[in-house]
């Protein structure tokens, strides 16, 4: 990656970087693909498909319906409240 391409990726992620930060950031993101090509080369042949996915295990809470916030209480502290909605800054630009 050269500096081009960083501001390139920064500006696609509205990320002000100074000329400062340049050198360092080339630096980490290069040290970041040379990780990535090093887990692309494993040998994962040995590795089943049980022991990628079966230990995953996500404890949720029981779905038992409880006392919620009240509209009347969440329209006194949400910051911006309309008919009955909370309003949020727009984020994307269209």
């Amino acid at each position: 990656m050269d500096e081009k391409q960083l501001r390139a990726i920064a500006g696609l992620s509205k990320l002000n970087i100074n000329d400062n930060e340049i050198e360092g950031m080339l630096g980490d993101f290069s040290r970041i693909v040379k990780y990535v090509d090093e887990i692309k080369n494993l040998d994962t042949s040995s590795v089943g498909d049980d022991e990628i996915y079966g230990q995953t295990m996500q404890v949720l809470r029981k779905d038992i319906a409880e006392n919620a916030l009240r509209r009347e209480d969440l329209a006194k502290i949400a910051p911006s409240y309309e008919n009955g909605y909370v309003v949020v800054p727009q984020v994307i630009e269209t």
